[in-house]
């Protein structure tokens, strides 16, 4: 990433997002590179102009409440999203948790904070769970997921493990020995976005590798080989495969 963060906007609402954009413009270390009114705008803007940082708003009319954020986050795993709520509330916190969403807040965010959490969140931080600390109804729901998690279930994504459902699908599948093309052909996907996620699954792990990655995850409680029944091989077959 250069040193400039590129931010997208997507939000319904024209002067809302013309106010972003100005409110942004007064920092020279933010660059936003365009704006959207919907999601499939947003999408298409996302691919074109790959940016660092996504505010996405929660009224869009094609992708209403969290779908947008959790879109975005599927199409492009490296990309930070922040979503911008036009209510505030601890289901839609969840929710947001839920997506991977690397921050959360209201319209009525002070121009300040905005600007750190785009900073924030541009770095790879997941700015959102510091929030769980004074929702503790949310946090109380974060962890009964984790005690409710059977051994064979792929981890859910939450506070504690910044991995989205699909990255975990996908870590799993590492994990197996699996290369990019056959998890691509497993999932439906392309190699290329396989290769995306692994990307982004590395850089939220802070490891360097896909076997330094499975090993965290494990050691973490976010996977499990115990059903496995190549498990003897799997690290081996993730060093192969890297």
């Amino acid at each position: 990433m250069s040193d400039t963060i590129r931010v997208l906007i997507v939000e319904r609402e024209s002067l809302f997002r013309r106010g972003l954009a100005g409110c942004l413009a007064v920092d020279a270390g933010l660059e936003v590179i365009g704006s959207a009114a919907t999601a499939a705008e947003g999408y298409a803007l996302a691919d074109q102009n790959a940016p660092d940082v996504v505010l996405v708003g929660t009224t869009l009319a094609d992708a209403a409440n969290l779908e947008a954020a959790t879109e975005m986050r599927r199409r492009f795993p490296a990309l930070a999203t922040i979503v911008i709520a036009a209510h505030e509330s601890d289901d839609e916190l969840f929710a947001a948790i839920r997506a991977g969403a690397s921050a959360y807040c209201g319209q009525d965010v002070e121009e300040d904070s905005l600007i750190a959490l785009i900073k924030r969140a541009a770095t790879g931080e997941y700015v959102i769970n510091e929030q769980l600390l004074d929702k503790p109804y949310v946090a109380a729901r974060v962890l009964e997921q984790f005690r409710t998690a059977t051994a064979s279930d792929l981890a859910p994504t939450s506070a504690f493990a910044p991995l989205t459902d699909r990255e975990l699908e996908i870590l799993k599948k590492v994990s197996d020995g699996l290369t990019n093309a056959e998890i691509g052909y497993a999932l439906g996907i392309s190699a290329q976005t396989v290769k995306n996620h692994v990307t982004s699954i590395l850089r939220k792990l802070a490891v360097n590798d896909r076997t330094q990655a499975v090993v965290t995850a494990l050691r973490r409680g976010w996977l499990s080989i115990d059903d496995n029944p190549a498990a003897n091989g799997t690290l081996a077959g993730a060093r192969a495969k890297r």
